[in-house]
C-alpha cells in the first residue's frame, strides 16, 4: 500500500496536473480509492485539489442541468 501511495505521488509530480480519472485508470483503481490516496498527499501539502468551474466544460450549453456532461471530470490534482 505504501508503495502505491508513493507511486501515485510520483505520477502526479511527473504529470504536473492530472484528472482523477487518469490516476484511477493508470493504477487500475476505483476512483474512490485513488481519491483517498490523493487525499493523503493533499493533507501533507504536496498535492492540491482543483475543481474547475463547470461553465468552462459545458460545450453544448443546451441543458439547464449538468447530468449529461460528466462534470466529475472537473476534478484535477496539481503538484505543489
Amino acid at each position: 500500500m505504501a508503495m502505491l501511495i508513493t507511486s501515485i505521488r510520483d505520477y502526479v509530480q511527473l504529470k504536473g496536473r492530472v484528472p482523477l480519472q487518469d490516476v484511477a485508470r493508470h493504477f487500475r483503481l476505483p476512483e474512490s480509492a485513488a481519491e483517498q490516496m490523493l487525499g493523503f498527499w493533499i493533507k501533507k501539502g504536496m498535492i492540491k485539489l482543483i475543481v474547475q468551474d463547470q461553465l468552462l466544460f459545458c460545450q453544448t450549453n443546451k441543458c439547464h442541468s449538468c447530468s449529461n456532461c460528466h462534470l466529475a471530470g472537473n476534478v484535477e490534482y496539481v503538484w505543489v
